[in-house]
């Protein structure tokens, strides 16, 4: 079954289990299923994969660029990553016409075949193991297709690499400097990227603008070219191949890259949490989250690097194989906002969000520049490291609530506020953990109510400035009960 040649998998030993060929059609199905969902590109005689692609990069590399200031590094940015571009059609049209010569009718002959049991289907893997993965390897002269079943999910990725496609080197300046570069480079390395065997830091992308990127991050000489396509349930996706030249060597492995993260100031640790989100996290813009997720080796990979999250807001939801780190509402928007920070780096993410595939830029743009009250607003410092937001309800009663979804950060801050002398209460609502301390607590500690009495103060003339009589009345309330008039 497994029997490695050179380059592609050999036969080894016959297989006519039923049950193993059952799990074979499976798959066998699925990709000709989506064959047939993708016809149009794949099969035509006039459409290709690759025409969608040539079209979204000459309308983005051939648009008009206009700098509000006079900005010659961020103008230089945005020409560079254009004519990048302009490298990328040309081989995007050398791989259009090769398809059509070659790799088409390749494919055709290869479905035909499959249809009358004419081919040779190599497996590996597992076949009745769903938690490990299985695969088959279908061959022409020109086409290697790689059929698995995920392992632990459901559904199949199907990949097709492409032979005979030449690649080019894209040549690139330095436009940002050595600390900015090598904290991106870190942000790249450590999710979508990696180091090859020969010391190049490398990516393999289906994404347009991860390409660009690339380029931009490892200046110099990058060689870039087609190796595949990736056969989705909604679309077809062109897999890119990029390998920084110039940085052979300079990056042992990942685990060394981990460690030199932590080492980054807080400025520059933004500039790797931007590509390592826009990588592999999420941004949801309607409910102001940052997701980042990751697997069990690569948590395990992070290390320490998850204790500067944890910093800036993060907090980790367990799932069965991965992990979440989230962070929400306002401090989302400010994470966001730190790494959108620097004008130059802002300009290329909105420049690179012009390409179709970048819906997750635009959503971190969209994040950052969202309108919130500030960060403490309405909080009180209760004990050192712990802040809790004042909730004032129209009774005129107050609480003090901290609000953790999950229960061993809620725990800690319970114990602290506990070990402080505060009869602080904790309990679980819906999905998240709440930790409160009620108003006849804060009356019976003098120190407490002097803080919340300066908030709301605070509070109250806000209340008044912007005419909200109800909200107003219900601070006057509580600063009567809580004497804060005494206090001042």
């Amino acid at each position: 079954m497994k029997v490695r040649g050179k380059k592609r998998l050999e036969c080894g030993e016959t297989v006519d289990n039923p049950e193993i060929v059952s799990e074979v059609m499976k798959l066998i199905n699925e990709f000709l299923n989506r064959i047939e969902k993708h016809k149009n590109v794949l099969l035509s005689s006039g459409t290709t994969p690759f025409d969608f692609a040539i079209n979204a990069v000459s309308n983005w590399s051939s648009k008009a660029i206009v700098i509000a200031k006079s900005d010659e590094i961020i103008m230089e940015l945005e020409l560079t990553g254009h004519n990048v571009g302009r490298t990328m059609i040309e081989l995007l049209s050398q791989a259009r016409e090769r398809w059509l010569e070659i790799h088409r009718l390749e494919l055709e002959e290869l479905i035909r075949k499959l249809r009358s049991n004419e081919i040779s289907i190599i497996i590996t893997g597992e076949p009745f193991n769903s938690n490990k993965s299985f695969m088959v390897h279908l061959y022409t002269t020109h086409l290697a297709i790689e059929i698995e079943r995920v392992a632990g999910a459901k559904g199949a990725t199907i990949h097709m690499s492409l032979t005979g496609f030449k690649g080019t080197h894209i040549i690139t300046p330095k436009l940002l400097d050595d600390e900015k570069l090598r904290a991106m480079q870190y942000g790249l390395l450590l999710t979508d990227g990696s180091i090859h065997e020969g010391s190049y830091p490398i990516m393999s992308t289906n994404q347009l603008w991860q390409a660009v990127t690339f380029t931009l991050v490892f200046p110099g000489k990058v060689y870039a070219s087609i190796i595949g396509l990736s056969l989705n349930e909604d679309d077809v996706g062109i897999t890119w191949r990029l390998r920084a030249v110039d940085y052979k060597g300079m990056f042992k492995g990942r685990a060394e890259v981990a460690e030199r993260v932590l080492e980054l100031n807080d400025g520059d640790f933004m500039g790797f949490l931007l590509l390592a989100v826009l990588c592999d996290g999420d941004i949801d813009v309607r409910k102001r989250m940052i997701r980042l997720t990751m697997g069990e080796s690569k948590r395990g990979l992070w290390g320490d690097v998850i204790e500067r999250l944890v910093d800036y807001g993060f907090r980790e939801d367990d799932g069965k194989r991965r992990k979440a780190y989230r962070v929400w509402e306002s401090k989302a928007v400010a994470v966001a906002r730190k790494m959108l920070c620097d004008p130059v780096i802002r300009s290329m993410i909105e420049d690179l969000s012009e390409l179709p595939d970048a819906e997750k830029l635009k959503r971190l743009i969209g994040l950052a520049d969202m309108e919130v009250r500030s960060l403490g607003r309405s909080m009180v410092e209760v004990v050192d490291g712990v802040w809790m937001s004042i909730n004032v309800h129209s009774s005129g009663t107050i609480q003090l609530r901290v609000v953790r979804r999950n229960y061993e950060d809620a725990r800690k801050i319970w114990e602290k506020l506990r070990g402080a002398g505060y009869d602080a209460r904790l309990r679980k609502y819906g999905e998240v953990f709440v930790v409160r301390i009620n108003m006849g607590e804060v009356e019976r500690h003098p120190e407490l109510a002097v803080k919340v009495c300066g908030v709301l103060r605070r509070l109250y003339e806000e209340g008044l400035s912007e005419r909200s009589t109800g909200r107003a009345q219900s601070m006057a309330k509580v600063v009567e009960r809580l004497g804060c008039r005494d206090h001042a």
